[in-house]
């Protein structure tokens, strides 16, 4: 039996094949038309909610970690106490659990609808956060120091102003069926 040459076109020399192309590393280049969905947001609002975020992730990484969040909370005048504070704001915007707020949790923060089937989910993780003493009620004194923590300069006649119009059944607390029927402008139970 004779051997045939291989061709020309089965002949290469490992040492002269020119090397695969790198892998391509670094960040994913954004696209707004990737989050937009109109009518309910336009590429435009994608972009300013990203220029938001991007304000809040200093170091570019496409995560808000909570040093980042802290950094946020007291450049915004919230004086953030203890990192229970930082951990437990954390825990409710991560929702995949990755240790950060990405852009995608992010936008959702940011376009949450008062009409989403979790808005009373929500709602109460908010009121949570207001209610330092766990007693499912807020009470003027934890208004008013909400009301420092944020930087406000309110006089306490416009707590007292805010804290009755929040008080909707007027029993001198705002319970979290106030909080939901001011924040949704329905009565609670009855959407």
């Amino acid at each position: 039996m004779s051997r045939q040459a291989p061709s020309s076109a089965q002949k290469v020399d490992p040492k002269k094949a020119p090397p695969p192309p790198p892998p391509q590393k670094g960040p994913k280049v954004f696209n707004a038309e990737d989050y937009a969905k109109p009518p309910h947001l336009t590429k435009e609002e994608v972009l300013e909610v990203k220029q938001a975020f991007d304000i809040f992730d200093n170091d570019g990484s496409g995560s808000i970690d909570p040093q980042e969040l802290r950094e946020a909370f007291e450049a915004s005048g919230i004086k953030t106490y203890h990192n229970k504070f930082i951990y437990q704001v954390l825990g409710e915007l991560d929702t995949d659990n990755s240790g950060g707020i990405d852009f995608e949790e992010f936008l959702h923060l940011a376009t949450a609808k008062v009409s989403d089937k979790d808005t009373r989910e929500q709602i109460q993780k908010v009121f949570n956060l207001y209610d330092w003493n766990k007693e499912g009620r807020i009470t003027w004194d934890e208004l008013k120091r909400v009301a420092q923590d944020l930087g406000e300069e309110m006089t306490d006649e416009e707590i007292q102003h805010m804290f009755k119009k929040a008080d909707l059944d007027d029993d001198g607390f705002v319970t979290f069926d106030d909080f939901y029927n001011l924040m949704t402008q329905k009565e609670y139970g009855k959407q």
